[in-house]
């Protein structure tokens, strides 16, 4: 459970929609230090909602007393196809030049508040991010764990699905604008392999799905 937990979290981690936001928010805005830290609480606050939500899943709709129903397997190897599907045809298609991009630039100059609800949506929005989320509950709540250690794994995965979000936020409230360059290179980089670490973000999860899936059966 533990390995597909992590690999589901750096599906999350690894997107450009949980990077770019990030950085737009810390670079451009006003008040970089509230908005950003707002921005976080939103994000990790979503993931854990909707991964809790899908842990009771099992338990809610089979009576689970400490073993997963089969049907739980079926659902991940259903559900991973369409992200191998989607990760090939994602490398496949023309470039789609800045219009992927252009949601970052609006949500540079916002509210602590505005940006603590925008954290909350994306999540919600983001179909990979979802289905990442969905499947890390369903693995747990099959793990049928005790409360504390169900806690601890919600936890777990929300703040590592989270890191990459965190990380130049929290560098930016210790060192200010001292990383400005740093933090502009990298969301640099990242907008210019956008295509490459999607599909790579499409395909970890598709293949965390089926393998989990097909391990559980």
């Amino acid at each position: 459970m533990v390995g597909e937990v992590t690999a589901l979290a750096m599906v999350v981690a690894l997107s450009p929609f949980t990077v770019l936001p990030a950085i737009a928010l810390v670079m451009h805005s006003e008040r970089p230090r509230p908005t950003g830290l707002a921005f976080i609480c939103g994000w990790l606050a979503g993931k854990a909602v909707i991964t809790t939500l899908f842990v009771g899943v099992p338990r809610l709709m089979h009576g689970l007393q400490g073993t997963p129903p089969h049907w739980t397997a079926w659902v991940r190897v259903a559900a991973g196809l369409p992200f191998l599907v989607a990760a090939l045809w994602y490398w496949r298609r023309p470039a789609a030049g800045d219009a992927e991009t252009t949601w970052v630039d609006r949500i540079k100059r916002i509210t602590p508040w505005a940006a603590g609800f925008v954290g909350l949506a994306l999540t919600f929005l983001n179909p990979k991010v979802v289905f990442a989320c969905a499947a890390a509950g369903l693995a747990i709540g099959a793990a049928a764990l005790g409360g504390p250690a169900t806690a601890a794994a919600i936890a777990y995965f929300t703040l590592l699905g989270g890191s990459t979000a965190m990380i130049p936020i929290l560098a930016y409230m210790i060192w200010s604008h001292r990383v400005d360059a740093a933090l502009n290179r990298f969301a640099e980089w990242v907008r210019r392999r956008q295509v490459a670490i999607t599909v790579v973000v499409l395909a970890l999860l598709g293949v965390a799905l089926l393998t989990s899936g097909w391990r559980a059966l």
